[in-house]
């Protein structure tokens, strides 16, 4: 998550808390439920107390264009059906969604997700569903694109599962999440498919939902390489120096695994970081400094500091070079639609050194700001993002992700081939440099 010096002041924000159990919070109290049973009466003082929290602490409306004053009418209206408590939580779940912002949630409720399926794994190439993996009894084989799912077109089928799916910042990051549940369902249930094989054969089938949700299967690693707990690090046959970084949820850890794979590779012409399916955790300052020689501005940042939608601080982060000595050859960064959160913010702060060239597909766009937390007089517990991140240009991350100097995306044949086209543009780029 990125970390921001939070404004005290952004705490007392929320008007309605007076006079009620509500209140906004730093952190999220640990051990709170919410309450399993509300009144008609609770649910609408509930329902106006997240409303408000979020109208007054939510940094994103003006960049989102959203018109919360329409969501509150909308959802106002839909309120008077809920027909029980667990319905009222499932409702609060979506007003948030509205948001569409990954790093905003119920931090204390979870809307239950389907979890069998057909004993099939699908992915997206191109925003087209393909099958890449499948039990030999279900008849379909990998590289087979999916076009319907019990009667639906896959974009209707993915409409309907926005009300069970938490949002995400980007749609493509969306469609990528969304992709994993396509086939999801009740166990023993049944479901209804229609593929299409490479040579355009379209086939209809039943399937029993019998299996757990299947996923694609991890590329391959291009090398050789020394694995730690998050950067794994090697020299590819080019003799390019080439580091994965699975994820950045660790502080001095990761920093200092990225240190010791810096050491090993400090003689290499060139390097490739890779953060592709890279979720994020923890900004790394530490990391970016290692290829900085001089102090850079590398991102504008936006936090609330008043209850009107407009009241947002401007900050500047410059970084400059850390460590003994800095690596300066060519630096290629890989990135994907997953790459996201602190690895979003990585890619930004690099971009905006111009320190690297960015290969592969525009990042997923989740750079919404430091939480603050809403707690219900129910107990529940909101997350709500108080801020959003720019690059150096003043362009914002939220939403739109980091675009790739040189965009390169695998097709289902490269995957089940083998094949990693994003590499070799790297490899290639690099070299003639």
């Amino acid at each position: 998550m990125i970390r921001q010096k939070a404004l005290l002041s952004l705490l007392a924000l929320c008007a309605v808390a007076a006079g009620q159990k509500g209140y906004v919070a730093q952190q999220p109290p640990a051990d709170l439920s919410p309450a399993s049973h509300l009144s008609a009466a609770e649910q609408k003082e509930n329902f106006e107390f997240l409303w408000t929290a979020i109208d007054e602490i939510y940094a994103g409306f003006k960049l989102k264009s959203i018109d919360w004053t329409e969501v509150h009418r909308r959802y106002r209206g839909r309120l008077e059906s809920v027909e029980d408590t667990d319905g009222f939580y499932r409702l609060l779940f979506q007003l948030v969604n509205e948001l569409k912002d990954t790093h905003s949630w119920l931090q204390n409720y979870r809307i239950p997700l389907p979890g069998y399926g057909p004993g099939i794994a699908v992915d997206l190439f191109g925003s087209k569903p393909f099958v890449v993996a499948a039990r030999p009894e279900t008849g379909i084989e990998p590289g087979w694109e999916l076009l319907s799912v019990d009667g639906l077109t896959i974009a209707q089928k993915m409409e309907a599962m926005r009300a069970i799916l938490p949002a995400r910042s980007s749609e493509r990051a969306w469609q990528r999440d969304a992709c994993r549940f396509l086939l999801a369902g009740e166990r023993g249930s049944s479901i209804a498919l229609k593929v299409r094989a490479p040579d355009l054969t379209e086939t209809s089938l039943a399937l029993a939902r019998t299996a757990g949700i299947a996923r694609p299967r991890e590329s391959p690693a291009p090398t050789e390489l020394i694995r730690q707990r998050f950067v794994h690090f090697g020299v590819l046959p080019s003799g390019i120096g080439y580091m994965r970084i699975d994820s950045f949820n660790g502080h001095d850890e990761v920093a200092a695994e990225f240190d010791r794979a810096l050491n090993e590779l400090r003689t290499a012409p060139a390097l490739i970081l890779d953060i592709r399916d890279n979720p994020g955790g923890f900004g790394q300052q530490r990391i970016v400094g290692r290829f900085l020689e001089k102090s850079r501005l590398v991102s504008i940042s936006y936090t609330k500091a008043g209850p009107r939608h407009n009241d947002l601080v401007r900050h500047e982060l410059h970084l400059g070079p850390i460590g003994a000595w800095q690596y300066t050859r060519p630096v290629a960064l890989l990135v994907n639609d997953r790459t996201g959160s602190a690895a979003d913010l990585f890619t930004c702060w690099l971009r905006s050194a111009h320190r690297v060239v960015t290969i592969g597909s525009t990042t997923h766009g989740n750079l919404s700001g430091v939480a603050a937390y809403a707690v219900l007089p129910c107990g529940l517990v909101v997350r709500i993002s108080n801020g959003y991140v720019c690059d150096a240009a003043n362009r914002p991350i939220e939403v739109n992700g980091n675009v790739p100097d040189i965009a390169v995306e695998p097709s289902v044949a490269d995957y089940l081939g083998g094949r990693d086209p994003v590499l070799e543009r790297a490899v290639s780029e690099l070299r003639s440099r």
